[in-house]
């Protein structure tokens, strides 16, 4: 498995966390709990974000790994 590839998976995995942060967000009672469940959004977000622009990166450099 080549870097791009574990990068590429990296970047699934972490929105498919997101997705499921931002519903045991909605559905929690506990307000409290659902502060902290948007800043681990707000922190995750970023990560991917960066993790996007890491993606570009490595598609200019490698042409053989362009697209998602």
């Amino acid at each position: 498995m080549t870097v791009a590839t574990q990068v590429k998976q990296t970047y699934g995995n972490l929105k498919g966390a997101l997705a499921t942060i931002q519903t045991y967000q909605l559905h929690h009672p506990n307000p409290e709990t659902k502060r902290l469940m948007e800043e681990c959004n707000t922190d995750l977000q970023a990560i991917i974000d960066a993790l996007s622009i890491r993606i570009k990166e490595i598609e200019q450099e490698e042409q053989q790994f362009k697209g998602f």
